[in-house]
């Protein structure tokens, strides 16, 4: 759950799952489809139609998955027409994807595939080239062991790291094969500025 700090108060900001990868975020950041009337997806633009809603991340990816494994269309209890993808996609072009949420949609997507290796003991173990990610917080040791490797430290701290993940805390490091589209997709972002 999110608060904000304002004028000395805490106000709640809402939070939503992505169908597709599971990452949790502000609603405001996420594209909320619904079912129409009609029995048809549509996007609900301003967020305020009637009906069951879902909402996805703004990201080709999460799109893209969502469209393969057919989860929006159950979520919804209708069939997707072909050319809705097509508008979706463009809509989250638009839509204009932060990082946080960016980085967010690449973990959950990772972890959910079965590519993402959590822990150093998980990474060491692992045969292949490793990009290591790391929580902003984590312990010097990790510092340490993420030097050896190409290694990016996120900003996120250790609970946002593990909620992005979908494991309850304690997640200072992370490792995705640097051959993976995944890998790549989080390098390109250009995350260590």
């Amino acid at each position: 759950m999110t608060y904000s700090q304002n004028s000395g108060k805490s106000r709640h900001i809402p939070e939503r799952s992505c169908v597709s990868c599971r990452s949790k975020a502000e609603k405001q950041s996420l594209i909320r489809i619904v079912k129409s009337p009609e029995g048809r997806a549509v996007i609900d633009i301003a967020k305020k139609l009637d009906g069951r809603g879902v909402y996805i991340c703004p990201d080709d990816d999460c799109i893209e998955s969502a469209k393969k494994s057919g989860i929006l269309g159950r979520s919804l209890g209708i069939s997707i027409e072909p050319a809705f993808w097509d508008e979706l996609k463009d809509f989250a072009k638009s839509f204009g994807v932060n990082t946080s949420l960016k980085i967010r949609s690449v973990l959950g997507l990772a972890r959910k595939s079965g590519t993402l290796l959590i822990g150093m003991d998980n990474i060491e173990s692992s045969k292949k080239k490793v990009l290591v990610l790391t929580a902003k917080d984590c312990s010097e040791s990790v510092k340490k062991f993420a030097s050896s490797h190409e290694n990016i430290m996120l900003d996120m701290n250790i609970d946002e790291l593990s909620e992005a993940i979908g494991i309850r805390g304690g997640v200072q490091t992370a490792g995705l094969p640097l051959s993976s589209g995944f890998a790549k997709k989080l390098l390109n972002l250009n995350l260590n500025h």
